[in-house]
């Protein structure tokens, strides 16, 4: 048999180590975690939480109302829409609002219940007239029709009115007639106020004797702020331009200036240059002269000297 078999024979019968055994019990590898991976584990662990807002699709109306704010800020706004965005104060809004609380409409179920009153009242005999309740007025042909025959005493104006044009004209009528005016925070506000969801403009005509005092401070305050406010009626609004156009308007500034500066430094090299130029020019011009004096024996000033020396002794 050849050695080869013999080998392999006895390699079959040995008998086979087992796995594990002579080897060195040490700690496990930690395997490396990426904390955004998606885990599909039995404990079910949570996901970190991220931040999406760059990566959430917003609802359309949430972006034309982002795109609108945005565009305000960037283009000019003609004066006649920008004193919109000139309103009340939060104290004073306060107040206001408090005031027309007391003076809003009646509901359907009040202006029944008055009715009812009235009806049983003429069926008994007595003849008891029910007033309407003093109460604010709303509607925007309905305000302006107020204006235009003086009866309103104090307009308030919503800011926020979508189309603008249905409003825009308001504050200049007003001011014309001598009626007191202000631009509030916002249509919503002034909606709840009428029982409704939005209102564009409400007028007060009169106050009760107990909150006369309130309403003339209000008035007080609102006629210099908008009435007689010069400045709101010619101020152009927007122009504001963003971060990432400001930060190159900056750096142009800066390129400018820095171009500035080398042309400046330019200027004052070629100049000590042009004036080494000339001082080499003239010093060459000495020495030419020199040299020619050498070549043809003494100087013209020495000939000129001797001249005016001979002459003397002649003379003599």
């Amino acid at each position: 048999m050849s050695t080869k078999s013999k080998q392999a024979r006895q390699k079959k019968n040995q008998p086979k180590k087992q796995k594990g055994k002579g080897k060195r019990k040490g700690k496990k590898k930690q395997k490396k975690v990426d904390k955004f991976a998606k885990v599909y584990s039995k404990q079910k662990k949570a996901v970190p939480v991220r931040d999406l807002y760059q990566v959430m699709r917003w609802p359309k109306y949430i972006k034309i109302q982002r795109q609108r704010k945005v565009l305000m800020k960037r283009l000019r706004v003609p004066p006649a829409i920008n004193q919109f965005t000139n309103t009340l104060e939060r104290n004073t809004a306060y107040q206001l609002f408090t005031l027309l609380s007391k003076y809003s409409p009646e509901t359907k179920k009040q202006k029944k219940t008055r009715l009812q009153k009235v009806a049983e009242s003429k069926v008994i005999g007595d003849n008891v007239k029910s007033k309407k309740p003093l109460t604010v007025k709303y509607g925007i042909n309905h305000v302006t029709s107020l204006v235009e025959r003086k009866k309103a005493k104090l307009v308030i104006i919503a800011h926020d009115v979508d189309p603008i044009e249905l409003v825009v004209w308001l504050p200049a009528l007003c001011r014309k007639m001598g009626v007191p005016y202000c631009i509030v925070k916002g249509k919503a506000r002034l909606g709840k106020v009428v029982h409704k969801k939005t209102a564009t403009a409400l007028v007060l005509t009169d106050v009760k004797q107990q909150d006369k005092n309130a309403f003339a401070k209000i008035i007080d305050i609102c006629m210099p702020k908008f009435n007689d406010n010069v400045e709101t009626r010619t101020k152009w609004g927007g122009g504001v331009l963003s971060s990432k156009a400001r930060k190159a308007i900056e750096k142009n500034l800066e390129s400018s200036q820095l171009s500035k500066k080398l042309m400046q430094e330019q200027k004052i090299r070629e100049r000590i240059i042009k004036e080494k130029l000339e001082q080499q020019r003239l010093e060459e011009e000495a020495q030419k002269k020199k040299e020619e004096e050498a070549k043809n024996g003494k100087p013209e000033a020495d000939k000129a000297e001797e001249k005016k020396d001979t002459k003397k002794q002649s003379k003599k």
